[in-house]
């Protein structure tokens, strides 16, 4: 059994295993190919160490860029730090 977070109507369901429909093996994460029985589609769902360290590594990315851009901003405008 598998409790997944359908991404349509945003509920919690608890899945059995035969609505899995297929697993592909990468090599930053598993991807679990899942029919949600809330909506009817197959959503994918991925798992895996590596791959939540990359999702984390790009989150800080995104984060220092956006700083970047404000010290940038703030610094045109004469805003004084």
């Amino acid at each position: 059994m598998l409790l997944i977070t359908c991404p349509v109507t945003r509920s919690d369901e608890l899945v059995p295993d035969r609505r899995i429909r297929s697993v592909d093996n990468h090599p930053t994460h598993i991807a679990l190919h899942v029919e949600c029985p809330a909506c009817g589609a197959v959503h994918v769902y991925r798992t895996g160490r590596r791959w939540e360290q990359a999702r984390t590594r790009a989150a800080d990315r995104a984060a220092d860029r956006a700083a970047a851009a404000g010290t940038a901003r703030a610094a045109r405008v004469g805003v004084p730090a």
